[in-house]
């Protein structure tokens, strides 16, 4: 079987996933709830909201493929996202509120 990460898109509620996504970044991870940093990447919960993760976007997707690779096997319920269109949905999102 030849296993490869592919993306595939999906529609998403930005609010949900916002409320449990990790944000990974080099040496240590954050929660996008609360902001907590310092978080290790293997973490199921935040240790500040004790929110569970169920997504994970990487800040610098080529440099953690490593991570990548070993979180999808450890923890296959986890959802990656890319991080990027994250920001722009987010941002969008802010934009809109704040011309409302």
């Amino acid at each position: 079987m030849n296993l490869k990460f592919i993306r595939v898109y999906k529609k998403m509620d930005i609010d949900s996933v916002k409320e449990h996504l990790m944000i990974a970044g080099d040496l240590s991870a954050s929660c996008s709830k609360c902001n907590h940093v310092g978080i290790k990447i293997d973490m199921t919960e935040c240790p500040g909201c004790h929110t569970e993760f169920r997504y994970i976007g990487f800040r610098n997707i080529k440099d953690n493929m490593p991570k990548m690779l070993n979180l999808s096997e450890s923890r296959p319920q986890l959802a990656f996202i890319d991080f990027d269109d994250f920001k722009k949905m987010t941002g969008a999102l802010k934009a809109q509120e704040f011309f409302k």
